[in-house]
């Protein structure tokens, strides 16, 4: 089995993320029947004869993946907090973002959990110590027919329910993340010119302006404001060039940045990836890449089920397992990368958001790396002023200029080239046999095998998910 050689947690990722994508039409018999299956098919499809402790291996990890299977079920299925009435109650404002015509304001009760707060303005800010009364009551629950699911979204994001609250007392301020993060963001709104405090911004913190995003998503290069293993890479990229033997250093100043970010999904991932690297590097033990995004994807769920109904969760993992499996065609990698991942992403992407736009694969050719340059040098900049170098104005208006060169080569060429692409059963399946085809190609399968779990795969995925 070479799938217990290279990525024994590739079957367990594939049974907990089929079981949850039953859930809905099975219940538990989507935990108890359907995650077994799909692990035992997706562990035996390398079965070798001469591989003698594969069996050993491959019950103990059944039985893991059946606990992680009833875990989730249970974290899932468990029914939300009783609305209850509040007096006197203390809490930290997390973070606070438009939501609709107003504003959705997250607060960590104490003692209760985090709760979101619809609020007509941003009368309360990130990082606030506040005294209130208030009430809580549940999310509201849709039929599962692909309309706005709001348990679901803000479950993903670690948010029990929504509350009002009243008589609102701001306390003391004292340390926190989020009023780091707050006193950040109005540097850099006060001291970075527009362009590049918009940027820093959805990099450093994860604070994505709506119509920045808007342009991005029209131009297919949205994913370079969402903080990701571009950025977190970048960032560790850096650290390794200063602190390249300090495996402890390393892991600080990865998690704190991700901490800062606001610890997304796609951060997080990336996160768990790079760690378990370092922590194979620490007890020399080789890096297998496909199994270092399928210990993440696993141990996220774990953590908080309700990312599978993230969008950004799933383009992740389906982003990354792309990119390690192939990570090892050098030259015809840097080639091939942008087209595989539009490919791969493509059915996730167009039953969400409904078209896609084609001049995204024209644009990341060499947006990446033409942000990865951006990003170091705003950066840079954005350092030198915050800390009033002398004649720092004058760098950051040069770091302006890279974010708007960009923008109009892509705006130029988007009105240039305007195809879009709707979502539809043959580009799906070609999407979910690209997938397919690369980790057969990782894991050194034949021909013959790989046209026939390409096949199977993609038709099992399409009654699983559709």
């Amino acid at each position: 089995m070479e799938i217990i050689r290279c990525a024994p947690m590739l079957g367990v990722l594939a049974g907990l993320v089929s079981g949850l994508a039953l859930y809905d039409r099975l219940g538990i018999y989507a935990f108890i029947i359907a995650v077994p299956v799909v692990y035992s098919g997706i562990m035996l499809c390398s079965y070798k004869r001469e591989f003698k402790s594969q069996w050993q291996i491959f019950f103990v990890a059944l039985i893991f993946t059946l606990i992680c299977s009833l875990q989730i079920y249970n974290e899932i299925s468990r029914p939300l907090h009783e609305p209850v009435t509040l007096n006197d109650a203390y809490g930290t404002v997390e973070s606070i973002r438009t939501w609709g015509r107003g504003y959705a304001a997250v607060i960590d009760v104490d003692d209760i959990g985090s709760y979101v707060s619809w609020r007509r303005f941003a009368d309360i800010m990130p990082g606030t110590r506040i005294k209130f009364d208030g009430a809580t009551r549940k999310f509201k629950t849709s039929n599962h027919d692909g309309s706005f699911d709001e348990e679901r979204y803000f479950r993903a994001r670690g948010v029990s329910g929504w509350i009002n609250i009243r008589n609102v007392q701001e306390l003391p301020k004292r340390f926190s993340i989020p009023l780091m993060r707050y006193r950040l963001l109005r540097a850099l709104t006060i001291y970075m010119p527009n362009r590049t405090a918009l940027y820093l911004k959805a990099a450093w913190l994860g604070e994505r302006d709506n119509e920045l995003n808007r342009q991005h998503v029209k131009w297919g290069t949205s994913h370079l404001l969402a903080v990701s293993g571009f950025h977190v890479g970048i960032v560790i990229l850096i650290a390794s060039y200063f602190f390249r033997k300090n495996i402890l250093i390393l892991s600080v100043i990865l998690w704190a940045y991700i901490l800062l970010t606001g610890a997304a999904p796609s951060a997080m991932r990336t996160g768990l990836m790079l760690q378990v690297g370092l922590l194979a590097r620490v007890f020399k033990r080789p890096i297998m890449g496909v199994n270092s995004v399928c210990v993440a994807g696993v141990i996220l769920l774990l953590w908080r089920p309700f990312l599978f109904w993230d969008i950004g969760f799933r383009l992740s993992v389906l982003s990354a397992l792309t990119l390690t499996a192939m990570f090892d065609l050098r030259k015809a990698f840097w080639f091939m990368v942008n087209t595989v991942i539009f490919l791969v992403t493509f059915p996730q992407i167009a039953k969400t958001f409904q078209t896609v736009p084609l001049v995204g694969i024209i644009l990341n050719l060499f947006a990446p790396f033409y942000f990865g340059f951006a990003f170091t040098i705003a950066s840079a900049c954005a350092v030198l002023r915050l800390m009033n170098f002398p004649l720092s104005e004058y760098l950051v208006l040069a770091s302006e200029g890279i974010f708007i060169i960009f923008e109009r080569l892509a705006e130029y060429i988007a009105n240039h080239f305007t195809f879009i692409m709707n979502w539809n059963f043959f580009t799906a399946w070609i999407g979910t046999g690209t997938l397919i085809l690369f980790l057969c190609r990782y894991f050194d399968f034949s021909l013959t095998r790989t046209f026939i779990l390409m096949a199977g795969i993609s038709f099992f995925a399409f009654i699983i998910f559709m």
